[in-house]
């Protein structure tokens, strides 16, 4: 799996810059909570700006302006006046520059690229490869094939329920690869796998819900988890 190493280094920087500020290294003070939530919009900001999504980079900027008014000058604008100018300016934006997505090499989902990027709440999936990027929103995927092979789940601030209930390995074994940062994935497996977890976790969680059976086909979840949820459940 292609590692994000963007993302790796936005958190370690932000994980310094949290430090430092605590240790009243940095000529701006605004707290704890203050620094958290800047690097959450930031991280907001840089997401909308790669897909062209205009109103969340405007809206990440406008919370910005509002969180740091003192230090920018603009006490003066009251946090509704800023918000309705972002309202206004996010809407203009929108009609001239449209949102861009990334289509993947050997896209194999059963519904066509606009359809998947509507964000719909809930999709099927029939191939035996499964790709599936998401971000910003929740979505549901229901997986239905007797040829299953791989899985490829890229979920970036979003959140994620795929169900794999309905599903037949192709071979004795089968590959899961997730990619997850400030999300949740929850996947829906059947008893029978038996699982092989060898996922890198950065301060994510976990979690397990029901047990597998002693006997059954092998699959490999590998990948990575940066400060999200992973929760496998067994149907």
């Amino acid at each position: 799996m292609k590692r994000n190493w963007f993302w790796a280094t936005f958190l370690i920087v932000s994980a310094v810059v949290l430090v430092t500020s605590q240790l009243g290294l940095l000529t701006v003070h605004i707290g704890f909570w203050g620094i958290l939530f800047t690097i959450v919009l930031v991280a907001a900001l840089i997401s909308s700006l790669r897909y062209l999504n205009m109103a969340g980079a405007v809206f990440a900027l406008a919370f910005l302006a509002i969180l740091y008014a003192r230090p920018l000058g603009i006490t003066q604008l009251v946090p509704w006046t800023i918000l309705g100018a972002a309202l206004l300016l996010s809407i203009g934006l929108s009609l001239i520059i449209r949102p861009r997505y990334f289509k993947p090499k050997n896209w194999e989902y059963s519904m066509d690229w606009k359809k998947h990027h509507h964000r719909d709440s809930r999709g099927t999936i029939s191939n035996a490869n499964v790709k599936l990027d998401l971000s910003f929103g929740n979505s549901i995927r229901y997986v239905h094939t007797d040829q299953f092979k791989t899985a490829a789940i890229n979920v970036s601030m979003a959140g994620a329920k795929i169900y794999f209930d309905d599903v037949e390995l192709a071979g004795p074994t089968a590959v899961i690869n997730l990619d997850l940062s400030l999300g949740s994935i929850e996947l829906f497996v059947p008893s029978t796998w038996q699982l092989q977890m060898n996922v890198t976790n950065s301060m994510g969680h976990i979690d397990t819900v029901g047990q597998p059976t002693n006997v059954g086909p092998v699959v490999y979840v590998d990948g990575n988890l940066s400060l999200g949820e992973l929760k496998v459940i067994y149907i």
